[in-house]
């Protein structure tokens, strides 16, 4: 079986190629997974697959496994001798001993107001992610209105949730898995006065967890909102513009582009980089919904301006207007994840120093190193070393917030 250079690198396996092959080509799963709940439809999509953890790597990837194009993927998964563990097949051969991450305990749990904890947040790869506020205005609107590649609407996304419902989730996933961040999606809405739904939340999960925080929003009109924000404790801000041609940004997302359109997210990424002080700010894109020079572009602006590019591979979303639509080859996608870690190293971004943070519903910016040549990673070499020692300040930081909040809980 002939795998190509990219996978197979000296005769060993590239685990930053493998997992955006799997993202651009899904996996083939036995029903008994996704009968076992293990396979779920949460929030906008990229974390309705199969969570994976690539064992010798310790990389998490969540695997497409729904969509039509998964079904004829190379990849399928064969249960092993050892407990928990699966063999990656590709073509019929075991290339990779994964783990499918089993449903974290405190899923079952209920908050004090009665929901399942599973409603509130969801674990993918090592963080919680939280979606909070109503639904997207984008979804209010005529479906028109709706981002084309989006599964909001479709996925049951319980929005009743309350500050307390987010504290008592996050404190059971600290506590059981020993997460270190919570990212916050607020969705879209451009009502005035928006973001301070957000700024009692977000103080609360400063002094009541102690645990790095990230909150994803649409663009401000009011500058001094993003302010607040820091104050109240976020570390990380990140917008999603999603596609940097214009044409393609109002063809894929007319209700972003009719209420705050692509120069208001570019002016606020911008200001959130250079002048309010977030530890990082990122700006996310889909690459596969445009020419690989256009995500190349916005990935040079991104960087340009001091934030950090979340690049993630177009998944084609059953019950959303582009389902028929084929996912990126990977080929096309190499250079443009390449492209990012280039960037992101050259202008000296922080990326991989947030401590014990693995992300499974995109290829991160560190993990992008693994689609260079090895020469040009070891170029490199310094620049990661002195990440690492960034990491492990900023966990022991953590530790301690965690250790003050605990002392303070009653």
């Amino acid at each position: 079986m002939r795998l190509g250079p990219a996978l197979i690198e000296g005769g060993r396996l590239n685990p930053g190629y493998l997992k955006l092959d799997l993202y651009c080509r899904g996996l083939r799963v036995a029903p008994d997974l996704v009968d076992a709940g293990l396979v779920r439809r949460v929030r906008a999509g990229l974390g309705s697959g199969l969570e994976l953890c690539l064992s010798d790597s310790g990389m998490y990837v969540n695997a497409p496994v729904h969509e039509a194009f998964a079904h004829s993927s190379p990849y399928a998964l064969r249960a092993s001798s050892q407990t928990g563990s699966y063999d990656l097949l590709r073509d019929g051969r075991a290339l990779a001993r994964v783990a499918v991450a089993p449903a974290p305990r405190f899923y079952g749990r209920r908050t004090t107001s009665g929901k399942r904890m599973d409603t509130i947040g969801t674990i993918q790869g090592t963080y919680l992610g939280i979606y909070y506020g109503g639904l997207c205005a984008n979804w209010k609107a005529p479906s028109e209105d709706a981002c084309r590649f989006c599964g909001l609407g479709h996925s049951g996304e319980r929005t009743n949730k309350t500050a307390q419902d987010v504290i008592e989730t996050a404190l059971a996933a600290r506590e059981e898995l020993r997460i270190t961040f919570v990212h916050v999606n607020g969705g879209f809405d451009d009502r005035e006065g928006y973001v301070h739904r957000f700024l009692p939340l977000m103080r609360r999960l400063r002094d009541e967890t102690g645990l790095l925080s990230g909150l994803q929003l649409p663009p401000l009109a009011d500058p001094a909102a993003y302010h607040a924000i820091r104050e109240a404790g976020v570390n990380n801000v990140s917008l999603c513009f999603e596609l940097w041609n214009d044409e393609a940004f109002t063809h894929a997302c007319p209700g972003k582009a009719r209420r705050a359109g692509l120069d208001r997210y570019r002016e606020s990424i911008s200001y959130c980089a250079r002048d309010v002080g977030f530890d990082t700010t990122n700006g996310e894109l889909i690459a596969g919904l445009e020419d690989p020079a256009a995500s190349m572009a916005a990935i040079d602006w991104l960087t340009d301006v001091g934030a950090i590019p979340t690049v993630c591979v177009f998944r084609p979303l059953v019950g959303t207007p582009l389902e028929n639509r084929q996912p990126p080859r990977t080929e096309e996608m190499v250079p443009v994840f390449a492209h990012t870690y280039r960037r992101c190293i050259e202008r000296g971004l922080p990326i991989g120093v947030a401590p014990d943070l693995r992300v499974s519903i995109v290829l991160t910016p560190d993990e992008c190193r693994w689609l260079l040549p090895p020469s040009e990673r070891e170029r490199w070499k310094l620049r990661r070393l002195k990440h690492a020692a960034m990491r492990r300040a900023l966990g022991w930081r953590v530790r301690r917030r965690v250790r003050k909040s605990r002392a303070v809980s009653p």
